[in-house]
């Protein structure tokens, strides 16, 4: 079996040459990510095989930001919220290269994300994970690790704080 690494992005990793398949995200990591991680924006880390040599092939990768959110009427949010809006973790993006689709690359993405995201929290307080799911397609895919719609006709989804850990 394969060993991975999870890394922050940085220049050694070969952006040019990942293709998820979803071109906005795509652009997204190679134009944008890691302008927004040397800036403190957020932080994008990737997934890359523990023997990689510069430049590294990224297997996938996936982006976290803090943010604010008005959850009153969420699903699993506690009651008696504050009226103002609330901290949470945004998972900006998430996406594995074609090459490693159907190999189980996303759910660990997703697990490491949720990982980081309980220390994060658990430090600093909030009340979960948010996901806007790029397609209507990815939405049942978050649906399978506990994220829930916050309306019908949303394709934002939460996790809340003690769902995170596994």
């Amino acid at each position: 079996m394969s060993r991975f690494a999870l890394e922050l992005l940085d220049a050694s990793h070969d952006r040019k040459s990942f293709h998820s398949g979803l071109p906005s995200v795509d652009q997204y990591l190679k134009e944008t990510a890691r302008g927004h991680t040397e800036k403190g924006v957020s932080l994008t880390r990737v997934l890359v095989s523990a023997e990689a040599k510069a430049p590294k092939a990224i297997l996938g990768f996936f982006t976290l930001t803090p943010c604010m959110v008005e959850a009153a009427g969420w699903p699993e949010v506690p009651k008696g919220l504050p009226r103002n809006p609330v901290g949470a973790v945004l998972l900006g993006r998430l996406a594995v290269d074609q090459s490693m689709h159907g190999k189980g690359i996303g759910s660990r993405l997703l697990s490491l994300a949720r990982r980081i995201t309980s220390g994060s929290l658990g430090a600093t307080g909030g009340i979960g994970l948010v996901v806007d799911a790029a397609t209507d397609d990815l939405i049942s895919f978050y649906e399978k690790f506990g994220f829930r719609r916050i309306s019908r006709d949303s394709r934002r989804l939460f996790l809340p704080t003690r769902s995170l850990v596994e």
